[in-house]
């Protein structure tokens, strides 16, 4: 990972107390960005701050035989109060 930008915990979700992951499925580029994601879990009230947070992080490209390659991976971003 070269980049990863925490999500901001909407205030509405916080007024509601609601505490959550959501479970994204993305493509990591050939160049280390993200592509394509889709929500596989998560509640409605954090979805799009998981999604904006994550269009920001960056990967060192992954390579197979020396050349970079597409790669599809879940990422969990969890919502606790601390």
């Amino acid at each position: 990972m070269i980049n990863q930008v925490k999500p901001q915990y909407p205030a509405l979700a916080r007024a509601a107390r609601v505490q959550d992951y959501v479970m994204l499925q993305a493509t990591i580029s050939k160049q280390g960005t993200i592509e394509d994601l889709k929500v596989l879990h998560g509640h409605p009230l954090l979805n799009e701050a998981a999604i904006e947070a994550v269009k920001q992080w960056r990967y060192k490209p992954q390579l197979l035989n020396g050349q970079p390659i597409e790669v599809i991976t879940t990422i969990t971003v969890n919502f606790s109060f601390q």
